[in-house]
């Protein structure tokens, strides 16, 4: 009996190696055809905005609100994201930090829920704005007129380990 239950367990192992290899190539798969929707779309954008049916400049601003990693930004040739670490201490600084400031989720983290609680406490968005919002992070969330209230936001996001980045608007 031993044999047998020896040559089953084998088996299993076996079996459970090639479902782990097709599932692997399922993912695969899935990640190809997201990249060539990807491709085609952006391909699309281009297109549309050398036709002039969009607006470069709106493409652009939208762009610079969306990006946050200095490589995907540099392809685009705009400015690095300038993120802020503390408050002013100087009253030059404080000047300087009176313009509107971008909060952008950068990742929802693990709990996707109170993510999209908290993007519609601070944000005042319906359920499925808000749900867009968290499920296309990096994405702007919102624009403030000072960096302590920037900072709470991004407190309040931390406290349950989603990502927020604080930045001076450029506009």
């Amino acid at each position: 009996m031993n044999k047998r239950l020896e040559q089953l367990l084998k088996k299993q192992e076996e079996l459970k190696a090639q479902i782990q290899k097709i599932k692997a190539a399922e993912a695969t798969q899935k990640r190809k055809s997201d990249t060539r929707k990807k491709i085609l779309l952006g391909a699309l954008v281009m297109e549309m905005m050398d036709l002039g049916e969009l607006d470069k400049n709106v493409m652009m601003k939208r762009l610079d609100g969306f990006l946050s990693r200095e490589g995907d930004r540099t392809l685009f040739n705009l400015p690095p994201v300038q993120v802020l670490k503390s408050e002013p201490t100087s009253s030059s600084e404080s000047a300087a930090f009176r313009q509107s400031f971008e909060v952008i989720l950068e990742d929802h983290g693990t709990d996707k829920i109170k993510a999209l609680k908290t993007v519609r406490n601070v944000t005042n968005l319906g359920l499925k704005e808000a749900k867009d919002l968290v499920e296309s992070a990096p994405t702007l969330l919102m624009k403030v007129n000072n960096v302590a209230q920037a900072q709470e936001i991004k407190k309040q996001f931390f406290e349950f380990g989603a990502t927020v980045t604080v930045r001076k608007s450029l506009d």
